[in-house]
């Protein structure tokens, strides 16, 4: 398809058009057509920014991810808590999104994110974390982060503070007792499972190692 000869839009204005239907029409409004709709112009104008939808939806998932601020790391922050921080929030950025989350799975080239993780490499290198444990630790955040945002989202239904539905008391005993003595919200259940991980890879790293010391901070519920 031929592109107009003068832009008639931005590409900002574009993915922005794009992630406001998403936000509140849902993935399943969204198409080329529809954009272009909501910006008054034609579709071929898309053309002129992006080669096809994949191209958008790459830029979508992107702008989302960027607005998910890197906390600075002051001296004397303890390394896991920087990085506990810095999982909430990318799981803000996406619950603030929740239509656009599997963008999130299918377009995010991880490539948008290769300056965040020098910086977490650097933390990581400067906490005295050998670098053999670096990329299963920053691998192992960004897919934690996301399944476990993810999960959250999917529930049902949508919004749904259960942590495991349809518990009958009955017939599942041992975890309805579970669930009655949990009193950690979804928010602190994820800073528990990413210190968690953390805690489990300087365990398991070889003795020969010399390994900083987790944090054992108790949870801090945030809002």
């Amino acid at each position: 398809m031929g592109r107009p000869a003068k832009p008639l839009i931005s590409r900002d204005s574009t993915v922005a058009a794009s992630i406001e239907i998403i936000d509140t029409e849902g993935m399943d409004a969204f198409s080329l057509p529809r954009v272009a709709k909501h910006l008054n112009v034609s579709t071929s104008s898309l053309y002129h920014h992006f080669a096809d939808r994949r191209e958008l939806m790459t830029e979508v998932a992107k702008e989302i991810m960027l607005e998910a601020v890197v906390p600075g790391h002051p001296p004397g922050k303890d390394w896991v808590e920087w990085f506990v921080d810095l999982s909430l929030n990318y799981r803000d950025a996406i619950l603030r999104h929740p239509n656009a989350a599997l963008v999130l799975v299918q377009f995010l080239p991880r490539d948008i994110l290769t300056s965040t993780y020098e910086k977490c490499a650097r933390i990581l290198d400067d906490a005295g974390v050998p670098a053999s444990l670096h990329v299963v630790i920053l691998d192992g955040l960004e897919k934690l982060s996301l399944a476990t945002t993810l999960t959250e989202l999917m529930r049902q239904p949508a919004g749904s503070t259960e942590i495991f539905p349809n518990v009958d008391a009955r017939r599942h005993p041992t975890l309805t007792r579970a669930l009655a003595t949990n009193r950690w919200s979804s928010r602190e259940l994820f800073v528990v499972t990413i210190r968690g991980f953390l805690a489990g890879v300087v365990s398991g790293a070889p003795s020969s190692e010399a390994l900083p010391q987790t944090s054992r901070m108790p949870v801090r519920s945030r809002t």
